[in-house]
């Protein structure tokens, strides 16, 4: 039995969403409680999501996430990678770990024509802490493929991030990606 006092479990979320389908107002109800729990890292979690979340369990996250402060979280939508995910730059080659992302490029015009690829804007970019380096960068989806190695990376920033590794990925703590 879970108390007020245990710290929930973002492995739950998925299930708990599954859950939030259901038609029945007391289930919802209680669903949107636990989901509660989770307070400010609750959208932080949403967004870490390998599924899109179905139409009408994002309907009725909607007040819940207003409540937190979080209406426009970027939660169900199509991207390649998530926070967390190893990647390497398919032109550069460098390895490293998706700590952002926006949903397109929110860069400045002058930033964007001084990047020498220049990949389409409409399409996500991420925020990438870069293996063996102090160096975050600003990738294009078109840019960057899944890294295989699934080896750890080494940057100063990793655990401002995240909290832990396992089976070739990071897990997100609850500090904010401060440009997203």
């Amino acid at each position: 039995m879970t108390t007020m006092t245990d710290k929930p479990d973002r492995d739950q979320i998925p299930h708990l969403l599954n859950l939030l389908a259901d038609e029945s107002p007391e289930i919802q109800q209680n669903v949107l409680a636990r989901l509660e729990e989770f307070g400010e890292s609750l959208p932080a979690a949403l967004e870490e999501l390998d599924e899109p979340i179905e139409e009408i369990a994002r309907e009725r996250l909607q007040p819940l996430l207003a409540r937190l402060g979080a209406a426009a979280v970027n939660i169900g939508r199509d991207r390649r990678f998530v926070p967390g995910q190893l990647v390497k730059h398919c032109r550069y080659g460098y390895r490293g770990v998706i700590v952002g992302f926006d949903l397109s490029c929110q860069a400045d015009e002058k930033w964007y024509r001084s990047n020498r690829t220049q990949p389409a804007r409409n399409q996500p970019w991420y925020h990438v802490l870069v293996d063996g380096s102090t160096q975050v960068t600003y990738a294009a989806e078109s840019s960057l493929q899944p890294d295989t190695s699934l080896e750890p990376i080494r940057h100063p920033m990793l655990n401002m991030f995240f909290h832990d590794f396992e089976g070739g990925r990071y897990r997100r703590n609850d500090h904010p990606w401060p440009f997203s």
